[in-house]
């Protein structure tokens, strides 16, 4: 259903929809193809609804009953007044990462905004070893840092360390949860999740308000977890873990794994070492995760980089800022080395010292044997 199709009549009715546990996301969407519209799905039999959408009638039953039971006008209200936006499948708004997934959600409740470059999902158990916990931090730390957009679930363990990182170093950080967002589990992550909105991150959920932790709401917050990171990075966990879960789903997605090698006598290491036996690339750090994601995706992070190098400083100065004027002046034509050299007198080495000194800090780059200010 395209963006414009989508009217307040429809968005109530999705809401509905959605609010029905026992229908999967890919389920609702399959519902909304066949009829036409979550409207007309809603006032299906539930005999016709099991005939013709493929579930059992019980279930169609109970689909039905809940989204009928489910109240999207106070839900629209409640989330206007705790500054929760409501992003549609269908809409300009929904996220580009997912909406090619056969089982993208149909609503995503969001606070904040995914603003962000480069989203890496990192993924681990509860009960990180010191080994884990330390790997953890730093990688996400150095990510952070780098300009890549840190993607967890903030749960205990490996999930908070990661978000906790990124906001010490007051970068953006995605949270998937596995509840409602009028709730936070686990409760002490109340703080870390208004940090991480205040960093200019973003905590979102696919699950109405007033859902709970329940166990079969954290895979289905995964898969999301998966389909918006371009990779995903499995620090610790069981071969059973939701670490695991994370990196099924971003292999069905298309999109790379890395796992971080541990003690073959660790139960925490299991699952990332059977990733690596099945060919996830090993991590070790930041720099293994980076070189993992496209060419263009890199290059856009070291120019944001220089970006900010620059304009965290007020220009260079010295010598090199002489040079750096020298270049900006003559921006459009260029200037070789040789030509600096005669235009300030100077000596080859000093020259040569004052454009390495630019070149590192990302001022200026050569181009055909040519020195240009860099954008």
């Amino acid at each position: 259903m395209r963006a414009e199709t989508i009217t307040d009549a429809e968005k109530t009715a999705r809401l509905r929809l959605n609010a029905a546990a026992c229908l999967k996301g890919d389920w609702a969407l399959r519902l909304i193809d066949l009829y036409g519209s979550a409207q007309e799905a809603l006032k299906v039999s539930p005999w016709d609804l099991a005939a013709e959408g493929g579930l059992t009638f019980t279930g169609a039953q109970r689909a039905l009953r809940e989204a009928a039971a489910h109240d999207p006008e106070k839900e629209i209200s409640r989330c206007g007044s705790m500054g929760i936006s409501l992003v549609f499948d269908g809409t300009p708004e929904y996220p580009a990462a997912l909406k090619d997934l056969p089982d993208r959600p149909l609503v995503i409740y969001m606070r904040g905004k995914l603003e962000g470059r480069a989203p890496v999902g990192m993924v681990g158990t509860r009960l990180p070893t010191p080994y884990g916990r330390r790997l953890a931090g730093r990688i996400a730390a150095d990510l952070a840092g780098a300009g890549a957009t840190v993607v967890s679930g903030l749960a205990r363990g490996v999930d908070t360390i990661c978000h906790e990182a990124a906001v010490k170093a007051e970068k953006p950080t995605w949270a998937v949860v596995g509840t409602g967002l009028d709730s936070c589990y686990p409760l002490e992550n109340r703080r870390l999740m208004e940090r991480i909105l205040e960093t200019g991150g973003a905590v979102l959920s696919e699950l109405p308000l007033g859902a709970g932790p329940m166990p079969a709401h954290f895979p289905r917050r995964n898969r999301i977890i998966a389909g918006l990171s371009l990779a995903t990075v499995v620090i610790e966990g069981g071969f059973a873990s939701g670490a695991l879960i994370t990196a099924r789903f971003a292999l069905e997605y298309g999109r790379d794994v890395l796992a971080l090698p541990g003690p073959a006598d660790s139960d925490m290491s299991r699952g990332p070492n059977k990733l690596l036996k099945d060919g996830a690339a090993p991590v070790e750090g930041a720099a293994d995760v980076l070189a993992a994601l496209p060419p263009e995706v890199l290059a856009g992070l070291k120019s944001a980089r220089r970006r900010a190098a620059r304009k965290a400083r007020k220009g260079p100065d010295g010598d090199a800022g002489e040079l750096f004027a020298l270049v900006s002046a003559e921006k459009d034509s260029g200037l070789t080395a040789d030509a600096l050299v005669e235009r300030l007198g100077w000596t080859v080495p000093r020259a040569a010292a004052a454009i390495f000194e630019l070149e590192a800090l990302g001022f200026i780059s050569q181009t055909a044997g040519k020195y240009f200010p860099q954008e």
